[in-house]
């Protein structure tokens, strides 16, 4: 039986070379805009996407798979436009190129790495001596499929990993595993606390004013999950008061207000919403393997709990 599946993203040209090659037997439509998915809509079985328009979204009658591009899909789970009926997988692909991210900017500071670039420029020869991540203790908010990979390099770097997540279990990525109420305990232990959480009602502002207080001196916080799991603006005080740094990849709104006082505080890193970056060749691999379970009648991996929020 030949299905249909609409890609649409941005770059649905390039998913769809990929898909077409690898699997062949499956009508695929690529599109970027509403006006190329309108005429295929109707008819698509499977969505690949990453955003659609509710409008483009509601005119899918036959839809049974909609497989979401993203690890986080808050805009989605509570969405009318998407029935309870149909299948809503997320994207898992991310945690690799996450990690590299924390680890980039964590050898940064620990190597001192902008003193050499500040010396060389200056012809300036002053070794000193690294701190090192052996030792350090991470948290890490969040040990879904991201959460759980930054983990486990943190321990392969020799660092003690403390975690928080909403039903806590042992794992082996993590040394201790707290629910959300250990919260205040596990901030005061960390040199560097990673925000890896989805965006839903309980995890909104998570980090407020006196989680933010609980910081260590010197302590580094990373925002790599959802802008709205911080309170921004007691962020802003808990950085000007220049006890913590932070490395903030994602905002309450994005792209961030030129206005924000974030831009102008010198102990903060900002980046735009990169940590995490759709690789086609990744997603397409994933989607081809929950495609073949799909077929075969197989519980689909990634389900998107929708009580959950993620």
């Amino acid at each position: 039986m030949t299905h249909r599946l609409l890609i649409y993203h941005p770059e649905a040209k390039i998913y769809e070379e990929i898909l077409r090659e690898r699997m062949p037997h499956l009508m695929i439509r690529a599109a970027s805009r509403p006006e190329d998915a309108e005429p295929f809509v109707t008819e698509a079985e499977i969505i690949l996407s990453w955003k659609i328009p509710d409008d483009l979204l509601k005119k899918a009658d036959r839809l049974l798979w909609f497989a979401s591009m993203a690890a986080g899909n808050e805009h989605l789970v509570r969405n009318p436009a998407l029935p309870e009926h149909v299948l809503f997988t997320k994207a898992t692909v991310y945690g690799e190129m996450m990690a590299e991210y924390v680890f980039a900017y964590l050898l940064y500071f620990c190597r001192d790495l902008q003193k050499y670039f500040r010396d060389q420029g200056e012809r300036i020869w002053d070794p000193v001596r690294p701190e090192r991540l052996r030792g350090k203790t991470m948290g890490v908010l969040g040990l879904g499929s991201v959460g759980r990979v930054i983990a486990r390099r943190g321990k392969q770097f020799g660092m003690k990993t403390l975690g928080v997540k909403r039903s806590p279990e042992p794992m082996p990525e993590v040394d201790e595993v707290f629910g959300p109420e250990g919260l205040d305990q596990v901030i005061p232990r960390v040199d560097y606390l990673v925000c890896a959480l989805p965006l839903t009602p309980e995890t909104e502002h998570l980090l407020g004013e006196k989680e933010l207080t609980l910081m260590k001196e010197g302590a580094i916080l990373f925002n790599i999950g959802r802008g709205k799991t911080i309170d921004e603006k007691a962020l802003i005080r808990a950085l000007k008061r220049r006890k913590i740094k932070a490395i903030l990849d994602v905002f309450e709104e994005e792209p961030l207000s030129p206005e924000s006082e974030l831009w102008r505080l010198d102990n903060v890193i900002i980046t735009p919403h990169v940590s995490g970056i759709n690789l086609p060749e990744e997603i397409c691999e994933e989607f081809i393997r929950n495609y073949g379970q799909w077929v075969r009648n197989e519980p689909l991996a990634n389900r998107v709990d929708r009580n959950r929020g993620y």
